[in-house]
């Protein structure tokens, strides 16, 4: 190693220890403050349920249940006891540790190989390697066999089950208290608060309370002006101005359309077996955006997310709009390339009922399509009730490749200016095909004329050298096939075409080939001529001149010329074709007799229709190019036909070839006194779902909404489990304030802007933070009757659009068509294929406008607990762990923003306490505290800080260690 690169590596050392060094002196204490969120226990079994049962079913149990006429291995995989026990392997699974799994090893093919079938898709064994992993849940006991292979509904006392207080409607106390004032909300804690004896902590100060509702409403931080006039005037009408500005403002939109994508698992590709493009999603995020904006009711968003294509619109936008909500139902991960359709119709179907029974209703019924649910009273009949619903609408359609299916793609309205435009280019397009279609078919003629007189050399008399694949796949070819490179071993593959050419003259060489636009536009082809070489080059992803051959070139040749031409894929940028080489003597003395004067017409006549055809495809190009923007889709639902419409027969343990009893499309009958079917059912029965589901005296819809936008505010919902109101999930800590804030809501309109209102501006939201030795968290460690604040994280996509406005380069405006024009993603069923896209972290939009492809979430934002786009989720795990801080300061985006946060710094500033105070405004949202000058002397005065080439650079690693702090990460 050179004395440089010894010199550059140790430099490089000590700049890493450099910044680890600082990241702990700007982060003392924060591992005391680290959070670390459990609620494994719902989201394990659900993933259990989703993912891991109907696989068990499908391919194991018919060898490893207890029902099986010979137990494979005496293991069985129908109850959590089989393989906790194991067979004749010993236990078949080790929660936590996949790598020591008998199971892993068997459906991966490493020891015994299961199924015998054949191997399982590797989506499909990477969710069996996350399950394990994260612990193996699995709730299935051993009394369990008995229900799953009946069709009956289990015995349940309705009545008892009804007075589950989730499934009561919202009912007003005695003591209820109007939300006419901002007090409301703080006089229902105040009464909880009492009773356990505890005391309220006082209001924060003015820079954590604006941080707070800057991050909490908009995902941004505050601006530092607007916070030196706060922190002049905290009086409560400047609150509720602010309050009111930032509701107002499209970043509120945003920010809260993102919470919503969510619960949507909103994604701009498919992920699974199968990761295609999602063209068309952005339609649906920007929905979102307008309706957060606009206010729209939550019951209206709820019914066009279901049924916004069966709904009357007032207008072509609405009518753009009420498809487009539709998104919701169609964006879920789907197993594409499965080629039992019949499965994987109800796969889509299970997702699509499972995500509106947790999105609406707080419920999970994805475990209900294989047995009674063990918890709640959700029976196999009530899931196949609705099963019916989703049944009988369209989602999937057609198939893209051999089993590959692909999704509805439903034209939007456009103007009648606009459809006219269409039709006129249309026109004009189809007559330039067929002026095209007429020149092409003249040019044919002319050279299968003159193709009878040459010399044709056929690849299967040509010499090969490298990898050549045969082909008949296009047609068209001369012979029996074609060759091709794989567009592989770039510059190793080559093929001779030789012949003699008997007579003196001029010869024309051609060459045979199918274009298309994945060919080599620059093949190289070798031309020898006895003794003279000639280097010609050949783009194959133009069509032919003459239809059949390209003619490449003209040469002078005498009598018995020995010729050659050799093709090479060396440097070529696409697929090398080989198909035949043709020469043909356009002058001299011919064999055929053809006397000067018809050669002469043949050649002009050729160059004549050559020109004209170079005209008419420069014509078509440019009436491409200046094209009326085309008709848009959305990934919108409809209604199957009348006639395809039906009702759902049960799926015996959810076997599509193991049917039951035929359920009318309907509604739990835990939600109904008397039928639960609807009557009447006019097409697929979504209209009627969405309807019930947003009838005002529904006893969840309402809650469910009201308690994620709690959560969203105050860190905790009042039903901390927001996706699960069943028996599992745990119950309000206030309910009476839960259901007064509900009847409210309706009352209201489903409004949710004036609901964050209430809450931002109670005295419970502007709470401050104790320390861990104070004796309220003794008394309420988990802070649930709400006494106080405690450290939120900000999600992961503030964190990032945060760095952006510290670095003054965030663009704030939004973006279309992120995958269409900038991205490819996977073309063929490959697993290996990766997504790529032109927009990465570096980019300057909010995060909301980048492109999130399913199973390539960026790791930055990933390790800052970025929701996972295949699941829904209500409300996101919170960690907070040495790994981010180094994911975060290692980051080459970061460190750039970093850098750009610096510049912008010393631009401003002129000695090192203006820096501190702008560094602190900028950052934290906060004035400057004596240690933070401190830090930043410590380290400017350390020999590694001094050693560095530049004042920049210095100040760049103290910006990034503050990045990566929990102060800027967390709200307090």
């Amino acid at each position: 190693m050179t004395p440089n690169v010894v010199s550059q590596s140790n430099r490089d050392q000590r700049i890493w220890n450099a910044i680890q060094w600082c990241v702990l002196a700007v982060l003392i204490g924060s591992c005391a403050d680290a959070v670390v969120a459990d609620e494994a226990s719902d989201a394990s079994f659900d993933f259990f349920e989703a993912r891991i049962r109907p696989v068990l079913i499908e391919h194991c149990y018919e060898c490893h249940a207890e029902d099986s006429d010979d137990l494979g291995g005496s293991l069985r995989l129908d109850v959590k006891e089989g393989w906790e026990v194991g067979g004749d392997s010993g236990p078949a699974i080790r929660p936590g540790d996949p790598a020591a799994s008998e199971l892993m090893a068997a459906i991966r093919y490493e020891s015994s190989e299961m199924p015998p079938s054949g191997k399982l898709p590797d989506n499909i064994v990477r969710d069996f390697e996350k399950w394990i992993r994260d612990g193996a849940a699995d709730p299935r006991w051993m009394d369990e066999e008995e229900q799953l292979t009946s069709s009956q509904p289990k015995s349940l006392d309705w009545e008892q089950a009804r007075q589950f207080w989730a499934f009561q409607p919202p009912r007003a106390s005695e003591s209820l208290v109007a939300f006419d004032s901002d007090s409301a909300i703080d006089v229902y804690l105040q009464r909880r608060l009492d009773a356990e004896g505890l005391t309220a902590t006082p209001i924060a100060s003015p820079s954590v309370r604006l941080r707070r509702l800057a991050f909490d409403l908009t995902g941004l931080p505050p601006n530092p002006e607007t916070l030196r006039q706060f922190q002049a005037d905290p009086s409560d009408a400047h609150w509720r101005r602010l309050v009111d500005r930032s509701l107002a403002s499209p970043q509120f939109a945003e920010h809260w359309a993102r919470h919503w994508m969510d619960v949507a698992r909103y994604a701009d590709s498919n992920g699974s077996d199968f990761n295609a493009t999602h063209h068309d999603a952005w339609r649906y995020r920007d929905y979102l955006v307008r309706a957060f904006a606009d206010d729209m009711p939550i019951d209206r968003m709820i019914r066009e997310q279901i049924a916004g294509d069966l709904m009357p619109a007032s207008s072509d936008d609405d009518r753009r709009d009420k498809l487009v909500a539709t998104t919701f139902l169609m964006i879920g991960t789907k197993m594409l390339s499965e080629r039992n359709k019949t499965k994987l119709r109800m796969d889509v179907v299970d997702e699509q009922l499972d995500t509106v029974g947790r999105a609406f209703l707080g419920m999970t019924f994805g475990c209900a399509r294989c047995h009674d649910h063990k918890f709640d009273p959700i029976t196999t009949r009530d899931y196949y009730a609705m099963a019916g619903i989703f049944r009988s609408t369209r989602t999937l359609h057609g198939e893209s490749q051999e089993y590959v299916s692909t999704w509805k793609k439903t034209p939007l309205p456009i103007s009648k200016k606009h459809l006219e435009a269409i039709r006129d280019h249309e026109r004009l397009l189809q007559g330039l095909d067929q002026e095209l279609k007429g020149v092409e078919s003249e040019l044919k003629l002319l050279a299968e004329k003159t193709e009878l007189e040459g010399i044709t050399v056929d690849d299967v008399d040509a010499v090969r050298a490298g990898h050549w694949v045969e082909s008949t796949y296009t047609s068209g070819f001369i012979g029996k096939g074609y060759l091709h490179d794989a567009n592989r071993n770039k510059g190793e593959s080559s093929i001779r075409f030789a012949a003699v050419l008997p007579d003196a003259g001029r010869y024309e060489l051609r060459v045979h080939y199918n274009s298309s636009g994945n060919r080599a536009s620059n093949l190289p082809v070798t031309v020898q001529l006895n003794d003279e070489t000639y280097d010609l080059v050949l783009n194959q992803t133009v069509r032919p001149t003459t239809g059949t051959y390209s003619v490449l070139d003209e040469f002078d040749c005498g009598a018995e010329t020995q010729a050659a031409v050799t093709l090479s894929n060396l440097g070529t940028d696409g697929y090398v074709i080989a198909d035949a080489v043709q020469w043909v003597q356009v002058d001299g003395e011919q064999d055929q007799g053809e006397s000067d004067a018809a050669i002469e017409q043949s050649i002009a006549m050729r160059t004549a229709l050559t020109q004209t055809l170079k005209q008419l495809k420069s014509q078509r190009a440019d009436l491409v190019a200046n094209a009326p923007p085309p008709v848009p889709t959305a990934m919108a639902l409809a209604d199957l036909p009348s006639e395809e419409q039906e009702d759902c027969p049960i799926h015996i343990r959810g076997e599509v070839n193991n049917l039951g009893d035929i359920v009318p499309r309907g509604i739990p009958q835990v939600f109904s006194e008397s039928t639960t079917a609807f009557e009447p059912l006019e097409g697929s029965g979504r209209l009627e779902l969405a309807q019930w589901l947003t009838d005002p005296d529904h006893p969840l819809t309402a809650r469910v909404s009201v308690n994620r936008i709690w959560m969203h505010l105050m860190g905790e919902g009042l039903v901390r489990t927001v996706d699960n109101f069943g028996v599992r999930g745990e119950k309000p800590t206030h309910p009476e304030l839960l259901d007064a804030l509900t009847i409210d809501f309706v009352r209201n309109g489903w409004r949710q802007k004036r609901l964050i209102r209430h809450i931002v501006c109670s005295d419970a939201y502007s709470r401050s933070m104790v320390s861990d030795d104070d004796p309220r968290v003794s008394l309420d460690p988990e802070n649930r009757w709400r006494g106080r604040a405690v450290r939120r994280r900000i999600p992961a996509e503030a964190i990032r659009d945060a760095m952006l406005v510290a670095a003054g380069t965030l663009d704030p405006s939004g973006r279309e068509n992120l995958m269409d024009s900038y991205a490819t993603l996977v073309s063929q069923n490959n697993a290996n294929s990766k997504a790529t896209t032109k927009f990465g972290l570096d980019d300057p939009k909010r995060t909301l406008y980048l492109p999130l492809i399913r199973s390539e979430v960026p790791p930055l934002l990933a390790n800052l607990d970025a929701a996972d786009p295949d699941l829904l989720v209500g409300k996101r795990p919170t960690t907070n762990v040495p790994a981010q801080a180094l994911t975060l300061i290692g980051s080459p985006e970061v460190r750039q923003w970093a850098m750009q946060t610096t510049k912008r710094m010393l631009n401003q500033t002129t000695n090192d306490t203006q820096r501190v105070r702008w560094a602190c405004a900028v950052l934290f949202s906060r004035d400057p505290r004596p240690v933070d000058e401190q830090i930043l002397h410590a380290w400017l005065e350390s020999d590694v800080a001094k050693a560095m080439s530049s004042d920049e650079e210095r100040y760049r690693e103290w910006i990034a260690a503050m990045f990566a702090s929990t102060e800027f990460r967390f709200l307090d």
